[in-house]
């Protein structure tokens, strides 16, 4: 059989062996815990900014107009923007828009 033996410190009148660090520790600790909810602040505000200002610039908000710019074009053809374009010669079957190369722009 094994014994151990067990040392217990009984603490005397004073909570802290070192009251001074541990004030340094606390001070620390609290101002560790103010920086922390600054940032997390200022960045809940800048993703906020940025979801709203994604938002505003979508082609799909409800502010934007029904006009379709060119830059979203699939295809442009005449001045008009089409979703498909397919090559089906001067004698294929086309249900669009044929232009004078045998291409086919149409939306489905």
């Amino acid at each position: 059989m094994y014994v151990l033996d067990v040392c217990t410190v009984v603490a005397g009148s004073s909570a802290v062996s070192d009251p001074d660090g541990a004030r340094k520790l606390g001070n620390a600790s609290i101002g560790m815990s103010v920086a922390g909810i600054v940032v997390t602040v200022v960045v809940i505000i800048i993703a906020v900014a940025v979801v709203t200002s994604a938002a505003a610039s979508s082609p799909y908000s409800s502010s934007s107009s029904l006009t379709v710019s060119s830059s979203s074009c699939s295809y442009e053809y005449n001045g008009v923007c089409y979703e498909y374009k397919t090559y089906v010669g001067t004698g294929g079957i086309c249900t669009g828009i044929r232009d004078s190369y045998g291409y086919c722009y149409y939306d489905y």
